[in-house]
């Protein structure tokens, strides 16, 4: 079983899916203390992280540096994970129920 120490401890990784205004700040968030795998099917989004540049405005260069982020599109990837945290857009249909289609 994997627990919070094994995480703080490298001994498990964090996966994030979904890499816009959510799951940036997300990623960042747990990058700054533990590595982090940062998911999304857009090149572009990633080619950009990868640059520095987060197009959602929410962290700066210089926030995106100081964290530990492996950024990637290759869906197989997230097997080297033990916890992956899904933050993909679920909008709402006409009647007000989520649209779960983009999981």
């Amino acid at each position: 079983m994997i627990s919070f120490a094994d995480i703080k401890n490298g001994q498990a990784k964090i996966a994030v899916v979904g890499l816009g205004y959510v799951g940036v700040p997300l990623a960042a968030a747990f990058g700054r203390h533990v590595p982090v795998i940062g998911f999304d099917i857009s090149e572009t989004k990633i080619a950009e992280l990868e640059s520095g540049d987060d197009s959602t405005g929410e962290l700066t260069s210089d926030e995106l540096a100081a964290t530990q982020i492996s950024y990637t599109t290759d869906a197989a990837c997230l097997k080297d994970a033990s916890f992956i945290i899904v933050t993909v857009p679920t909008p709402l249909r006409d009647d007000k129920t989520p649209d779960l289609s983009p999981l």
